[in-house]
């Protein structure tokens, strides 16, 4: 391995290997029809990841026991593998608390922070580690936002927002008063990173969902009736809650900048999901936010401080039939490996899936009926998503977690309360539903998820989360896997992080194109690793890497089956 123009300016460390020669050869020619291209297990018990999520009751009275919690995976204390940090509901005592401007009492299991010991299992460190959340969790967000080596948690609230900086011991100090974050109490839901200045420090846009009127229960919550069945009230009618972009000031506080720089939340729109990615590839981070029931935001970054929102002349603000979708996870990645990387956002039953893809650079259209999209996601109310190569054949498979938000949908001739795990896999950019991919899955309404590879063995796993009930830890187990490499990006002159960096694979004669971005699922955050399924091929040809910096950084003739940090040239 070399680099071709920075010589010993790149700083390269490999620590996970997995030997794939011939073993994998057999393998495939072994293949039996009769086995899914695609299987997982649930092994969260047997792994140590024991969590008991709550969302208010069974009932669903209220909007907010229906959407649900977020969870991220990071490596809080840089030992090379993934922790699993999940974000927690609450009892409805707690929304009265914050309704009435109290901060709830101290509770357990607001949060959980669980240590990947590097063996295929979990210990809860979550006390050890300082971390509680007393407020109704909803979204989370991961960065190393102060630049000091070491992520930083975000826990969005129904209450007050609390930022964990991380103390590069095991522990976490919160520091969200003392950072600058609004002290009002407020509805957020989704949140993410990225350097929108490119001045090295890393920006936060926070995603507003409704007031906190939208969870009034005296004397009795409202009841609105959906296609015969009965249930809460909303969001539809109800006032937004604005969302709020914050400029890291350098030393350890923010500034409310949303007025300053052109990101109002004009509409007021109830806003879940939100990612920081280039989405017309001039080389600056713009903000994407998926709003429920109404257009997308899509602020395009000028590059002098300021956005223009442009959603709709970008072809991301509605459907191909010029709807509104209830549109709550995104999933980003290169779906037909284009060179342009594509947009898809999970929405309502009855609303099927968009899959925006980009034509030219800065310009999507909406394809999934095109793709195989349609018609199978009608059914479905789907969450959390992601566009991950789950067999490392180098195209990027669809998977999504679903449930409807009253419990009373079974009555529905359309859809249902409990929904499966959907996976479709890709091929050669068409998609096909794999039916059995989690046979043992049990009914449950499921709602925040991402995609990581948590083993360190190129098969990209996935945490989900029900309403109620224990987390489901996905392990793949496709039998017929191929090649891959894993990217870690660390910036010097950028964001640490590398947020807004572009990279392009070339192996075998393809290419692949993807980006560092932050944000995205359903107000989770994946696994910080750039992963590349290189199917049959064992060498990369060629990395070029163009970082927020605008330096551009060449590398060489890489070994697959392996994970590289790559630190940018000084």
């Amino acid at each position: 391995m070399r680099s071709t123009r920075w010589g010993a300016a790149v700083t390269l460390l490999v620590f996970g290997t997995a030997l794939i020669g011939a073993g994998l050869t057999i393998a495939l020619l072994l293949h039996s029809a009769s086995v899914p291209e695609i299987q997982f297990a649930d092994v969260a018990a047997e792994r140590g990841v024991r969590a008991s999520m709550q969302c208010g009751t069974l009932e669903k009275r209220l909007i907010p026991e229906a959407n649900g919690s977020g969870t991220a995976w990071l490596d809080y204390d840089n030992d090379g593998w993934m922790d699993l940090l999940i974000v927690n509901g609450a009892g409805l005592d707690v929304l009265e608390s914050v309704r009435a401007g109290k901060v709830p009492p101290p509770r357990k299991n607001g949060v959980y922070l669980f240590h990947n010991l590097g063996n295929g299992h979990f210990e809860d460190v979550t006390e050890k580690a300082g971390l509680t959340n007393p407020y109704w969790g909803t979204g989370v967000a991961v960065a190393d936002f102060n630049n000091d080596g070491y992520p930083d948690i975000l826990i969005l609230n129904i209450g007050l927002d609390l930022l964990y900086k991380n103390n590069g011991n095991g522990t976490f100090t919160e520091v969200g008063a003392a950072a600058g974050l609004s002290r009002t109490f407020a509805w957020h839901t989704g949140g993410a990173f990225g350097d929108y200045d490119n001045d090295g420090n890393l920006d936060l846009y926070v995603a507003g969902y409704v007031g906190l009127h939208a969870f009034e229960t005296s004397p009795q919550p409202p009841i609105c009736d959906y296609r015969g069945v009965m249930g809460f009230c909303g969001p539809m009618g109800q006032k937004g809650e604005p969302d709020i972009l914050y400029h890291y000031n350098g030393n350890g506080t923010f500034s409310d900048v949303t007025k300053a720089v052109g990101v109002t939340d004009a509409g007021l729109y109830k806003g879940f999901s939100v990612v920081f990615h280039d989405f017309n590839g001039d080389g600056k981070v713009d903000i994407f936010v998926a709003n429920d029931g109404d257009p997308n935001y899509l602020y395009i970054n000028h590059g002098n401080g300021t956005f223009k929102e442009s959603a709709m002349e970008a072809g991301l603000a509605l459907n191909e039939q010029g709807n509104a979708h209830s549109n709550m996870g995104v999933a980003i990645g290169d779906y037909n490996n284009d060179g342009l990387i594509d947009v898809l956002t999970t929405t309502f039953s009855d609303d099927y899936f968009p899959l925006f893809q980009q034509t030219k650079p800065g310009l999507y259209e909406d394809v999934s009926y095109r793709v195989g999209l349609g018609t199978e996601t009608l059914p479905y109310v789907g969450w959390a998503c992601g566009l991950t190569d789950l067999t490392n054949d180098g195209w990027r498979d669809l998977w999504s977690v679903n449930g409807h938000v009253y419990p009373g949908a079974d009555k529905l001739s359309t859809s249902k309360y409990f929904q499966r795990f959907l996976v479709f896999k890709n091929h050669a950019g068409k998609f096909a539903s794999v039916d059995d991919a989690f046979p043992t899955q049990a009914p449950n309404s499921y709602r925040g998820g991402c995609a990581a590879d948590f083993n360190n063995n190129g098969r990209m796993g996935i945490i989900i989360l029900p309403l109620s009930g224990a987390p489901v830890l996905l392990e793949n187990r496709s039998q017929n896997t191929g090649n891959w490499l894993g990217l870690r990006l660390r910036g010097t002159r950028s964001n640490r992080d590398a947020i807004g960096a572009f990279v392009r694979v070339e192996h075998c004669g393809k290419v692949q194109v993807d980006a560092v971005r932050n944000g995205g699922s359903y107000i989770s955050r994946e696994d910080p690793r750039m992963h590349f399924g290189l199917g049959a091929c064992s060498e990369v040809q060629k990395v070029t890497i163009r970082w927020p910096s605008g330096t551009v950084q060449v590398l060489t003739d890489l070994a697959a089956n392996q994970y590289v940090v790559v630190q940018e040239p000084r």
